[in-house]
């Protein structure tokens, strides 16, 4: 007994680890190990580091460099820097090495280098936008998934409930029949009855454990069993103006898409900046090695170049022209996308009303059934009442308290969905 019990702890042992968990420890685990979360912060940390590297351009740049070169007639050395003669011949090689450092420093490039500085700083504050945003709508799912899960849980109890009084009404009928008191095709109306259930029981659970599965994979951890979680139920009046309002200035993705706009100006004015006058300094020193006179001399250089554009094809208003009309797409795409959340926020207060209306229809039609099943009950066993009818309404009432407390989950999700658009928890989740 002892070995059996060994092995079967054995094998529960080796088995992939998976526990029950909570609404906030699943938010949790799914901010933590979603890949998004971390490839867009990724990215807003790569746009930071791009523009500090951008801003080092003013600094110049500094190169060591060297050659060889092998003449096929003798030349000289390096361009004449004196009056040569008999005395002082200039130094004739066919072969010679060149070694030494050069440097350019831009002193004015139109504005440009700031610029590109303030286009990474603003792709870095849109990626961290992306990234909340993202949070968000990851939190979302797995409070869908998770509510939705225990509002079938809701409805499976009920369903349960309902099997164990067809169960006792199928043994009160068949005591009712061996007493010749009721007939035997109520009975099979009940055996029916208690077959429909069952399966209703076997589909909850099956979309129970799709709904885990979606749990595990935003969470990225085997889980066992969902704990519950209290609704705490109070009714909302939201005002869509205010509420559309409040999520023009907290929304992250449309604070991204304003960013876009931004990168998009910031983009006309750089093509712009790439076309006007530029400033250049330029310093080189070289030490140029002769093998045949064994000379070693060194020439250093530094010059200032201006250029300016006066023609280039057309270019500059071709490119400036598509940075404009790509401005004006992105500002169209923040129009829509504030639509779009205009209209989800209306969707969602919608529905949170319907539900609301639902949850006191829905107890109203509880008290009516709870009766109308009592009723139904001491109608049937007098003799007086029908099989069917006493189905029916057992059905109506254990179908009307499942979907009174699935309400409460499904008016938490959209909630939920509301402080997701809003990007604001209610204090009350917490």
């Amino acid at each position: 007994m002892k070995k059996i019990i060994g092995l079967l702890a054995g094998v529960l042992l080796s088995g992939t680890a998976a526990y029950g968990i909570t609404l906030k420890q699943a938010e949790d685990l799914a901010i933590k190990n979603y890949p998004k979360l971390r490839e867009l912060q990724a990215l807003s940390e790569s746009s930071k580091e791009q523009a500090k590297a951008i801003k080092r351009e003013r600094f110049g740049t500094l190169n060591v460099f060297s050659s060889y070169t092998s003449f096929n007639k003798n030349l000289v050395l390096t361009p004449l820097y004196y009056m040569p003669s008999p005395k002082n011949p200039p130094p004739f090689d066919s072969r010679k090495a060149v070694y030494g450092i050069d440097f350019t420093v831009p002193l004015y490039l139109g504005g440009t280098i700031g610029k590109r500085v303030e286009i990474e700083k603003l792709r870095s504050e849109l990626f961290k936008n992306l990234k909340e945003n993202a949070k968000w709508q990851i939190k979302f799912n797995v409070d869908s998934a998770y509510l939705s899960y225990l509002r079938l849980e809701e409805i499976k109890k009920a369903l349960k409930d309902y099997e164990k009084s067809l169960l006792k009404l199928k043994s009160d009928v068949e005591f009712g029949v061996k007493a010749g008191k009721f007939a035997k095709v109520d009975l099979l109306k009940v055996e029916y009855s208690l077959q429909d259930v069952r399966a209703k029981i076997k589909e909850v659970e099956k979309n129970q454990e799709t709904l885990k599965t979606v749990l595990e994979t935003l969470t990225g951890e085997k889980i066992d069993s969902i704990e519950p979680y209290r609704v705490s139920y109070f009714p909302k009046n939201y005002n869509l103006e205010e509420l559309y309002s409040e999520a023009l200035s907290s929304n992250s993705l449309i604070k991204s898409k304003r960013k876009e706009v931004s990168i998009a100006q910031k983009g006309v004015e750089l093509t712009k900046g790439q076309y006007g006058l530029k400033l250049l300094l330029d310093g080189n020193y070289a030490r140029n090695y002769g093998f045949d006179s064994g000379e070693n001399i060194g020439i250093g250089s530094v010059s200032v170049k201006v250029a300016y554009p006066i023609f280039e094809w057309g270019r500059k208003g071709k490119e400036v022209l598509s940075k404009e009309l790509l401005k004006i797409s992105k500002e169209k795409e923040l129009k829509e996308t504030e639509l779009e959340l205009k209209r989800e926020l209306s969707r969602a207060i919608n529905s949170l009303e319907s539900i609301q209306s639902d949850i006191e229809a829905y107890k109203t039609k509880l008290a009516y059934a709870k009766e109308v099943e009592r009723i139904e009950r001491l109608k049937y066993e007098s003799g007086k009442g029908d099989m069917d009818h006493l189905l029916l309404a057992e059905a109506h009432r254990f179908l009307t308290e499942a979907q009174l407390k699935g309400a409460y989950y499904s008016w938490e999700i959209e909630k939920r969905r509301i402080e997701a658009l809003l990007e604001a928890e209610d204090e009350q989740n917490n």
